[in-house]
This record gives C-alpha cells, sequence and structure tokens, in this order.
C-alpha cells in the first residue's frame, strides 16, 4: 500500500547563493480514495504569490469592453439567449430568484445549461453573496432535474463555475453551468467507483469516515455545519482546494433548501477567503451521485480551487504536469490554509 506522505529532496546548485548547494524538500502526498498524488513544495508560495494578482483596472477595462454585447446582462438576457424544448422547461428557460438557466449555445455535454448569476455584468467574489449562489445552485439542480425526467439516462449531473478567463471563462458575467450526461465524468466516476469499492470492502461510509478522521486529527477540518462540513483535502490537486462535504449520502432530486443554503454560505465564505488573499479567478464543482436513489457509499459534495490572476504577462497554471501526465503541484500545504479559512466561518 502506498504511504499517504513521502519526503523527496532536491539539491540545486543555487547561483542567487553563489552557487552553493541547496536542499529543496518537496512532500508527495496520495489522496486516501483515489491515490491520485500531488507535490508540496512548502515555502514557495511567497515566490508565485505574485501569479495569484489580478490587474483590476485590466479586468474593468474587460468587463466594460465586453458589457455592451454581454447575452447575459438584462436588457439581452431574454433576446439573446436559447431556449429549453418544451419537454425540460415549459417556459422555456428555469427561474430562481435573480438566477436564469437556459440552454448552452454551444454543449459541452449531452445536457448543458447555463445559469446566470444576477444582473451584475462584474461581481467580485465577496460580491457574490450567499443568497445568489443559493440561487444559482437551486436553478443548476432543477434543470439536471428537469433533463433527468425528459430523459431518464441522464442521471449522471454536476454544476460547475469558471470565474473570469484565468479559469476557462469566456463570458464576464457571473454565472455557472449544469451538465449532465448517460455516464459519469471523469473525477465522477473515479470518486463514485472507489467510494463503492470502499464501501464493500470495510461496510462503511468513506465520506463519513473521512469527516471522522479529519475532526480527530484537527489539522484540515476549516468548519462544520447541520448539513456540510468544509476541509482542506490531505493532497489538494489544484491550489487553495477545499471541500463541501454534505453529511449525509443524498438523492440530488431531494437536497433540501436547507442543506443547499448552508452550502452556498460555506461557498460565499470561502471566496472571501480567496479575495482577501488576492484570489480572484477560481473554479467551483458540486459533484453529486446520480439522480434517481441516494447512494449509502457516496455524498455529495463542493469543491472550490484558486487560479492564477488575470494579468500582464499571462501565466496559465496548467501546464504538461497536469495537462498531459496528470499530476499536480501546490505551493502551500492545506493544513497552513486551513487555519487562515477557519476565520471565515
Amino acid at each position: 500500500m502506498t504511504p499517504l506522505k513521502q519526503v523527496r529532496k532536491v539539491v540545486v546548485l543555487n547561483p542567487l547563493k553563489g552557487f552553493e548547494a541547496e536542499e529543496q524538500v518537496l512532500e508527495r502526498r496520495f489522496d486516501p480514495l483515489t491515490e491520485q498524488s500531488t507535490f508540496v513544495a512548502r515555502g514557495r508560495l511567497n515566490y508565485v504569490r505574485h501569479f495569484f494578482d489580478t490587474d483590476r483596472a485590466l479586468l474593468t477595462k474587460l468587463a466594460e469592453s465586453s458589457k455592451p454585447n454581454c447575452p447575459f446582462c438584462p436588457d439581452r438576457v431574454e433576446l439573446s439567449t436559447p431556449k429549453f424544448p418544451e419537454a425540460i422547461a415549459p417556459a422555456g428557460r428555469i427561474k430562481v430568484g435573480r438566477c436564469i438557466a437556459l440552454p448552452s449555445l454551444h454543449a459541452h455535454a449531452d445536457f448543458n445549461a447555463v445559469i446566470v448569476l444576477g444582473s451584475s455584468h462584474l461581481a467580485y467574489p465577496k460580491e457574490l453573496e450567499a443568497d445568489l449562489i443559493a440561487e444559482g445552485l437551486q436553478a443548476g439542480l432543477e434543470a439536471l432535474k428537469a433533463a433527468w425526467r425528459a430523459d431518464s439516462e441522464l442521471t449522471y449531473g454536476v454544476v460547475i463555475m469558471n470565474y473570469l478567463p484565468p479559469a476557462g471563462s469566456s463570458i464576464i458575467h457571473p454565472h455557472m453551468q449544469a451538465l449532465s450526461s448517460n455516464v459519469p465524468f471523469n473525477l465522477q466516476r473515479l470518486l463514485l467507483s472507489r467510494s463503492y469499492k470502499h464501501y464493500l470492502k470495510a461496510s462503511k461510509n468513506y465520506w463519513l469516515d473521512l469527516l471522522e478522521r479529519e475532526r480527530e486529527a484537527r489539522e484540515r477540518l476549516i468548519a462544520e455545519g447541520s448539513y456540510v462540513a468544509w476541509l482542506a483535502p490531505l493532497a489538494p490537486l489544484r491550489f487553495f482546494e477545499v471541500w463541501g462535504v454534505f453529511k449525509e449520502p443524498l438523492d440530488p432530486s431531494k437536497i433540501g433548501s436547507e442543506a443547499l443554503r448552508e452550502a452556498a454560505e460555506g461557498v460565499s465564505k470561502i471566496l472571501s477567503f480567496y479575495e482577501d488573499e488576492g484570489i480572484l479567478c477560481f473554479n467551483m464543482a458540486l459533484i453529486l451521485p446520480p439522480f434517481g436513489s441516494a447512494q449509502a457509499f457516496f455524498n455529495p459534495q463542493v469543491r472550490l480551487c484558486a487560479r492564477l490572476g488575470l494579468s500582464q504577462p499571462f501565466l496559465n497554471d496548467f501546464w504538461a504536469l497536469a495537462a498531459l501526465l496528470m499530476e499536480s503541484e501546490v505551493f502551500e500545504a492545506p493544513e497552513d490554509y486551513a487555519a487562515r479559512a477557519k476565520r471565515y466561518f
């Protein structure tokens, strides 16, 4: 069995120190469930922190130049965006509070809805408050449920968010996406299959075991509510990665408004943490079990991660190590940023 942590060392003759031998320590960590590994390069955050900064003047310029043609702004959303077939949404779109779910003009899966988050063309992470996030998540779930009811094969769904271009968003206006298919998405499939194997072997729900271990360790657990527990993972795949694990194995079609609201509150607090850390760009995913029945071995969960900022010269964090080797590297131990994130709960 692979150990959860391995300490690896590299020796470099550093020109900044007269070519003296410098030992660099890397910690390679392995996720207990998936066995995916991450290199944790402690002490390197100060060297790369400026890459997370966003040039707010540049962002304002992009927002102002894109607003006149933004299809999600209030004066165009009804006329410039597609509608669902009547079998999915008789009114053509699904509205929850200030949020509107509508079909993606260019689908990325069998079913793909875009959820417009309110009327503001540019909203910073702290401005994406819990009520708005809850409405967006609810609209995404309603869209996924409608697609599943129209086509029973569309059982595997997720709700994702890309915030600003470095995180993969082609439109500045804040929005989420709800996607579903007849087979799970890659990470969703890995989590479901490994969780099921653990359940068969141990007769226990892995996610409940994980929460119990994190409560005892008191290193990475950030906060815990009635419905969702927030933690930093042992082996983060992405920068400043945080998970919100629902405390019950729920059927996605029956996630209650109170549980969803608590999840949204947690997301909002993590986004406040990100912005105070100088991070504006991020990704989020609500990963679900299949629609139709609760799976005793898997709990719905929210995952968030930081992305490098919008600034010049441009740098992308998705390089060959991650893109082709499926390997990850982070520059701060999850125990360290979890301690700072706790203050927001």
